[in-house]
């Protein structure tokens, strides 16, 4: 359904190939047998083509004009780089981080609280525990 929102009547039908191929790729219909090990063919068109630096061309490909944009909201939300690996993750999101201007900057979390003269009694240290502090549904 995204796939058809945006797109000129030109390549509409170039957009319904992706999406059966996409389909038939998310419920293990293409490459052999899946023991766990398959190959899958990806259209050519899908490819990064030869370069040196195949990541920055992924970037540039889905981020174009990204210093230009970086402070508009909408621009990443139109757009996402998915990764099968928490490692690929972090490699795209250092060279993305790379391109903007300033200062990287780290924001921490803790996962418990400093000890204060109010927070003597064990009574307030359970109403602040890690289970609540991580608890996504009490956010």
């Amino acid at each position: 359904m995204r796939l058809n929102l945006e797109n000129q009547s030109a390549d509409l039908e170039k957009t319904k190939e992706f999406a059966n191929w996409l389909l038939q790729l998310g419920e293990g219909n293409l490459g052999g047998i899946n023991d766990g090990d398959t190959t899958i063919e990806i259209p050519d068109d899908l490819l990064i083509g030869n370069t040196t630096d195949p990541l920055a061309t992924l970037i540039l490909f889905v981020y174009p004009s990204i210093l230009q944009e970086f402070k508009n909201p909408e621009y990443f939300r139109e757009r996402a780089i998915l990764a099968p690996k928490n490692e690929f993750v972090q490699e795209i999101n250092d060279q993305l981080l790379s391109l903007f201007p300033g200062d990287e900057v780290e924001y921490l979390s803790s996962d418990s609280l400093c000890q204060t003269e109010q927070l003597n009694e064990a009574v307030h240290e359970s109403l602040y525990s890690p289970d609540v502090l991580n608890d996504e549904n009490k956010r």
